[in-house]
């Protein structure tokens, strides 16, 4: 198995959590500005849904088989699971921003072994989540000032 299949293999565990993370919260936050918050948070995990068929799939493209189960997703992420309670505005924004920036520094090291393997089509594939987790921790971190 190549080092990209890998390395894409731990990140798709991590946006199937992530994904089910901010789900989670998107349903569990409390507190003033919930309407706009509760809104965004629908609108990042729908990202992140969309993100894990295009991995999956480039993972097949390129010769993989994509990890699709839970236990599998749980063994191999770095991402922790969202306890089933209620969580303040700005917990929860504080732990989607966490948790971004460790998918921009996992999605760049996906790219930088995409590179080096000479897989373009992945490397062109994750151009555009680098440049979205960017964006995103620009937004955050402006929201948590």
């Amino acid at each position: 198995m190549s080092k990209t299949v890998e390395k894409l293999n731990v990140y798709l565990a991590n946006l199937n959590v992530l994904y089910r993370k901010v789900q989670n919260y998107h349903w569990n936050i409390v507190g003033s500005g919930f309407f706009s918050v509760h809104a965004k948070l629908e609108e990042y995990y729908d990202g992140l849904n969309t993100q894990i068929d295009d991995v999956a799939e480039r993972i097949l493209a390129i010769g993989g088989r994509p990890l699709g189960t839970l236990k599998d997703y749980l063994e191999v992420s770095t991402i922790r699971e969202a306890k089933n309670e209620a969580i303040s505005i700005a917990d929860a924004v504080a732990d989607v921003k966490k948790e971004f920036e460790a998918m921009l520094k996992l999605v760049k090291e996906v790219k930088e072994v995409a590179d080096e393997e000479n897989d373009y089509g992945t490397s062109a594939l994750v151009d555009e989540y680098i440049s979205t987790y960017e964006k995103d921790l620009w937004m955050l971190n402006a929201y948590l000032k």
